[in-house]
């Protein structure tokens, strides 16, 4: 019946700010960008990634929804992105600006670090280890 996950919602303040954040410092692709329902439709996904993540402003829904959507700023954390070398790509974030919690941390299923969007909500930059099952 299913058969991928095609796209998640982010729900930012700024878009045009979010956009600069995760194509300029993290190399996302925008693979999509045009009027939607509810105002600006933008997308955008890793490199050769076909799960797109909706950058969706608050701005373009009736004031009772677009409150209700506010309260999910900064709050989101359900993001995992694995790379090769997470200390490399740790390293390689800061030295463009990218806010993390922490310095990466061993954890049974592997090394991760915990970026920080321009909302604050949170990115996971996760290295598995090979036999990983997760």
């Amino acid at each position: 019946m299913f058969e991928k996950l095609s796209m998640v919602t982010r729900i930012v303040s700024d878009q045009e700010e979010a956009l600069a954040f995760y194509r300029d410092k993290l190399g996302f692709e925008v693979t999509g960008d045009h009027e939607g329902p509810h105002g600006r439709f933008l997308t955008v996904a890793p490199e050769g990634d076909s799960t797109g993540l909706v950058l969706m402003s608050p701005d373009g829904f009736d004031d009772e929804t677009a409150g209700q959507l506010e309260t999910l700023l900064g709050n989101d954390f359900g993001l995992i992105y694995e790379v090769d070398d997470c200390r490399s790509a740790y390293e390689t974030l800061r030295e463009k600006g990218v806010a993390f919690r922490g310095e990466p941390e061993e954890m049974p299923w592997g090394t991760q670090a915990v970026a920080l969007d321009t909302d604050g909500n949170e990115i996971v930059v996760q290295e598995p280890v090979a036999s990983s099952s997760f």
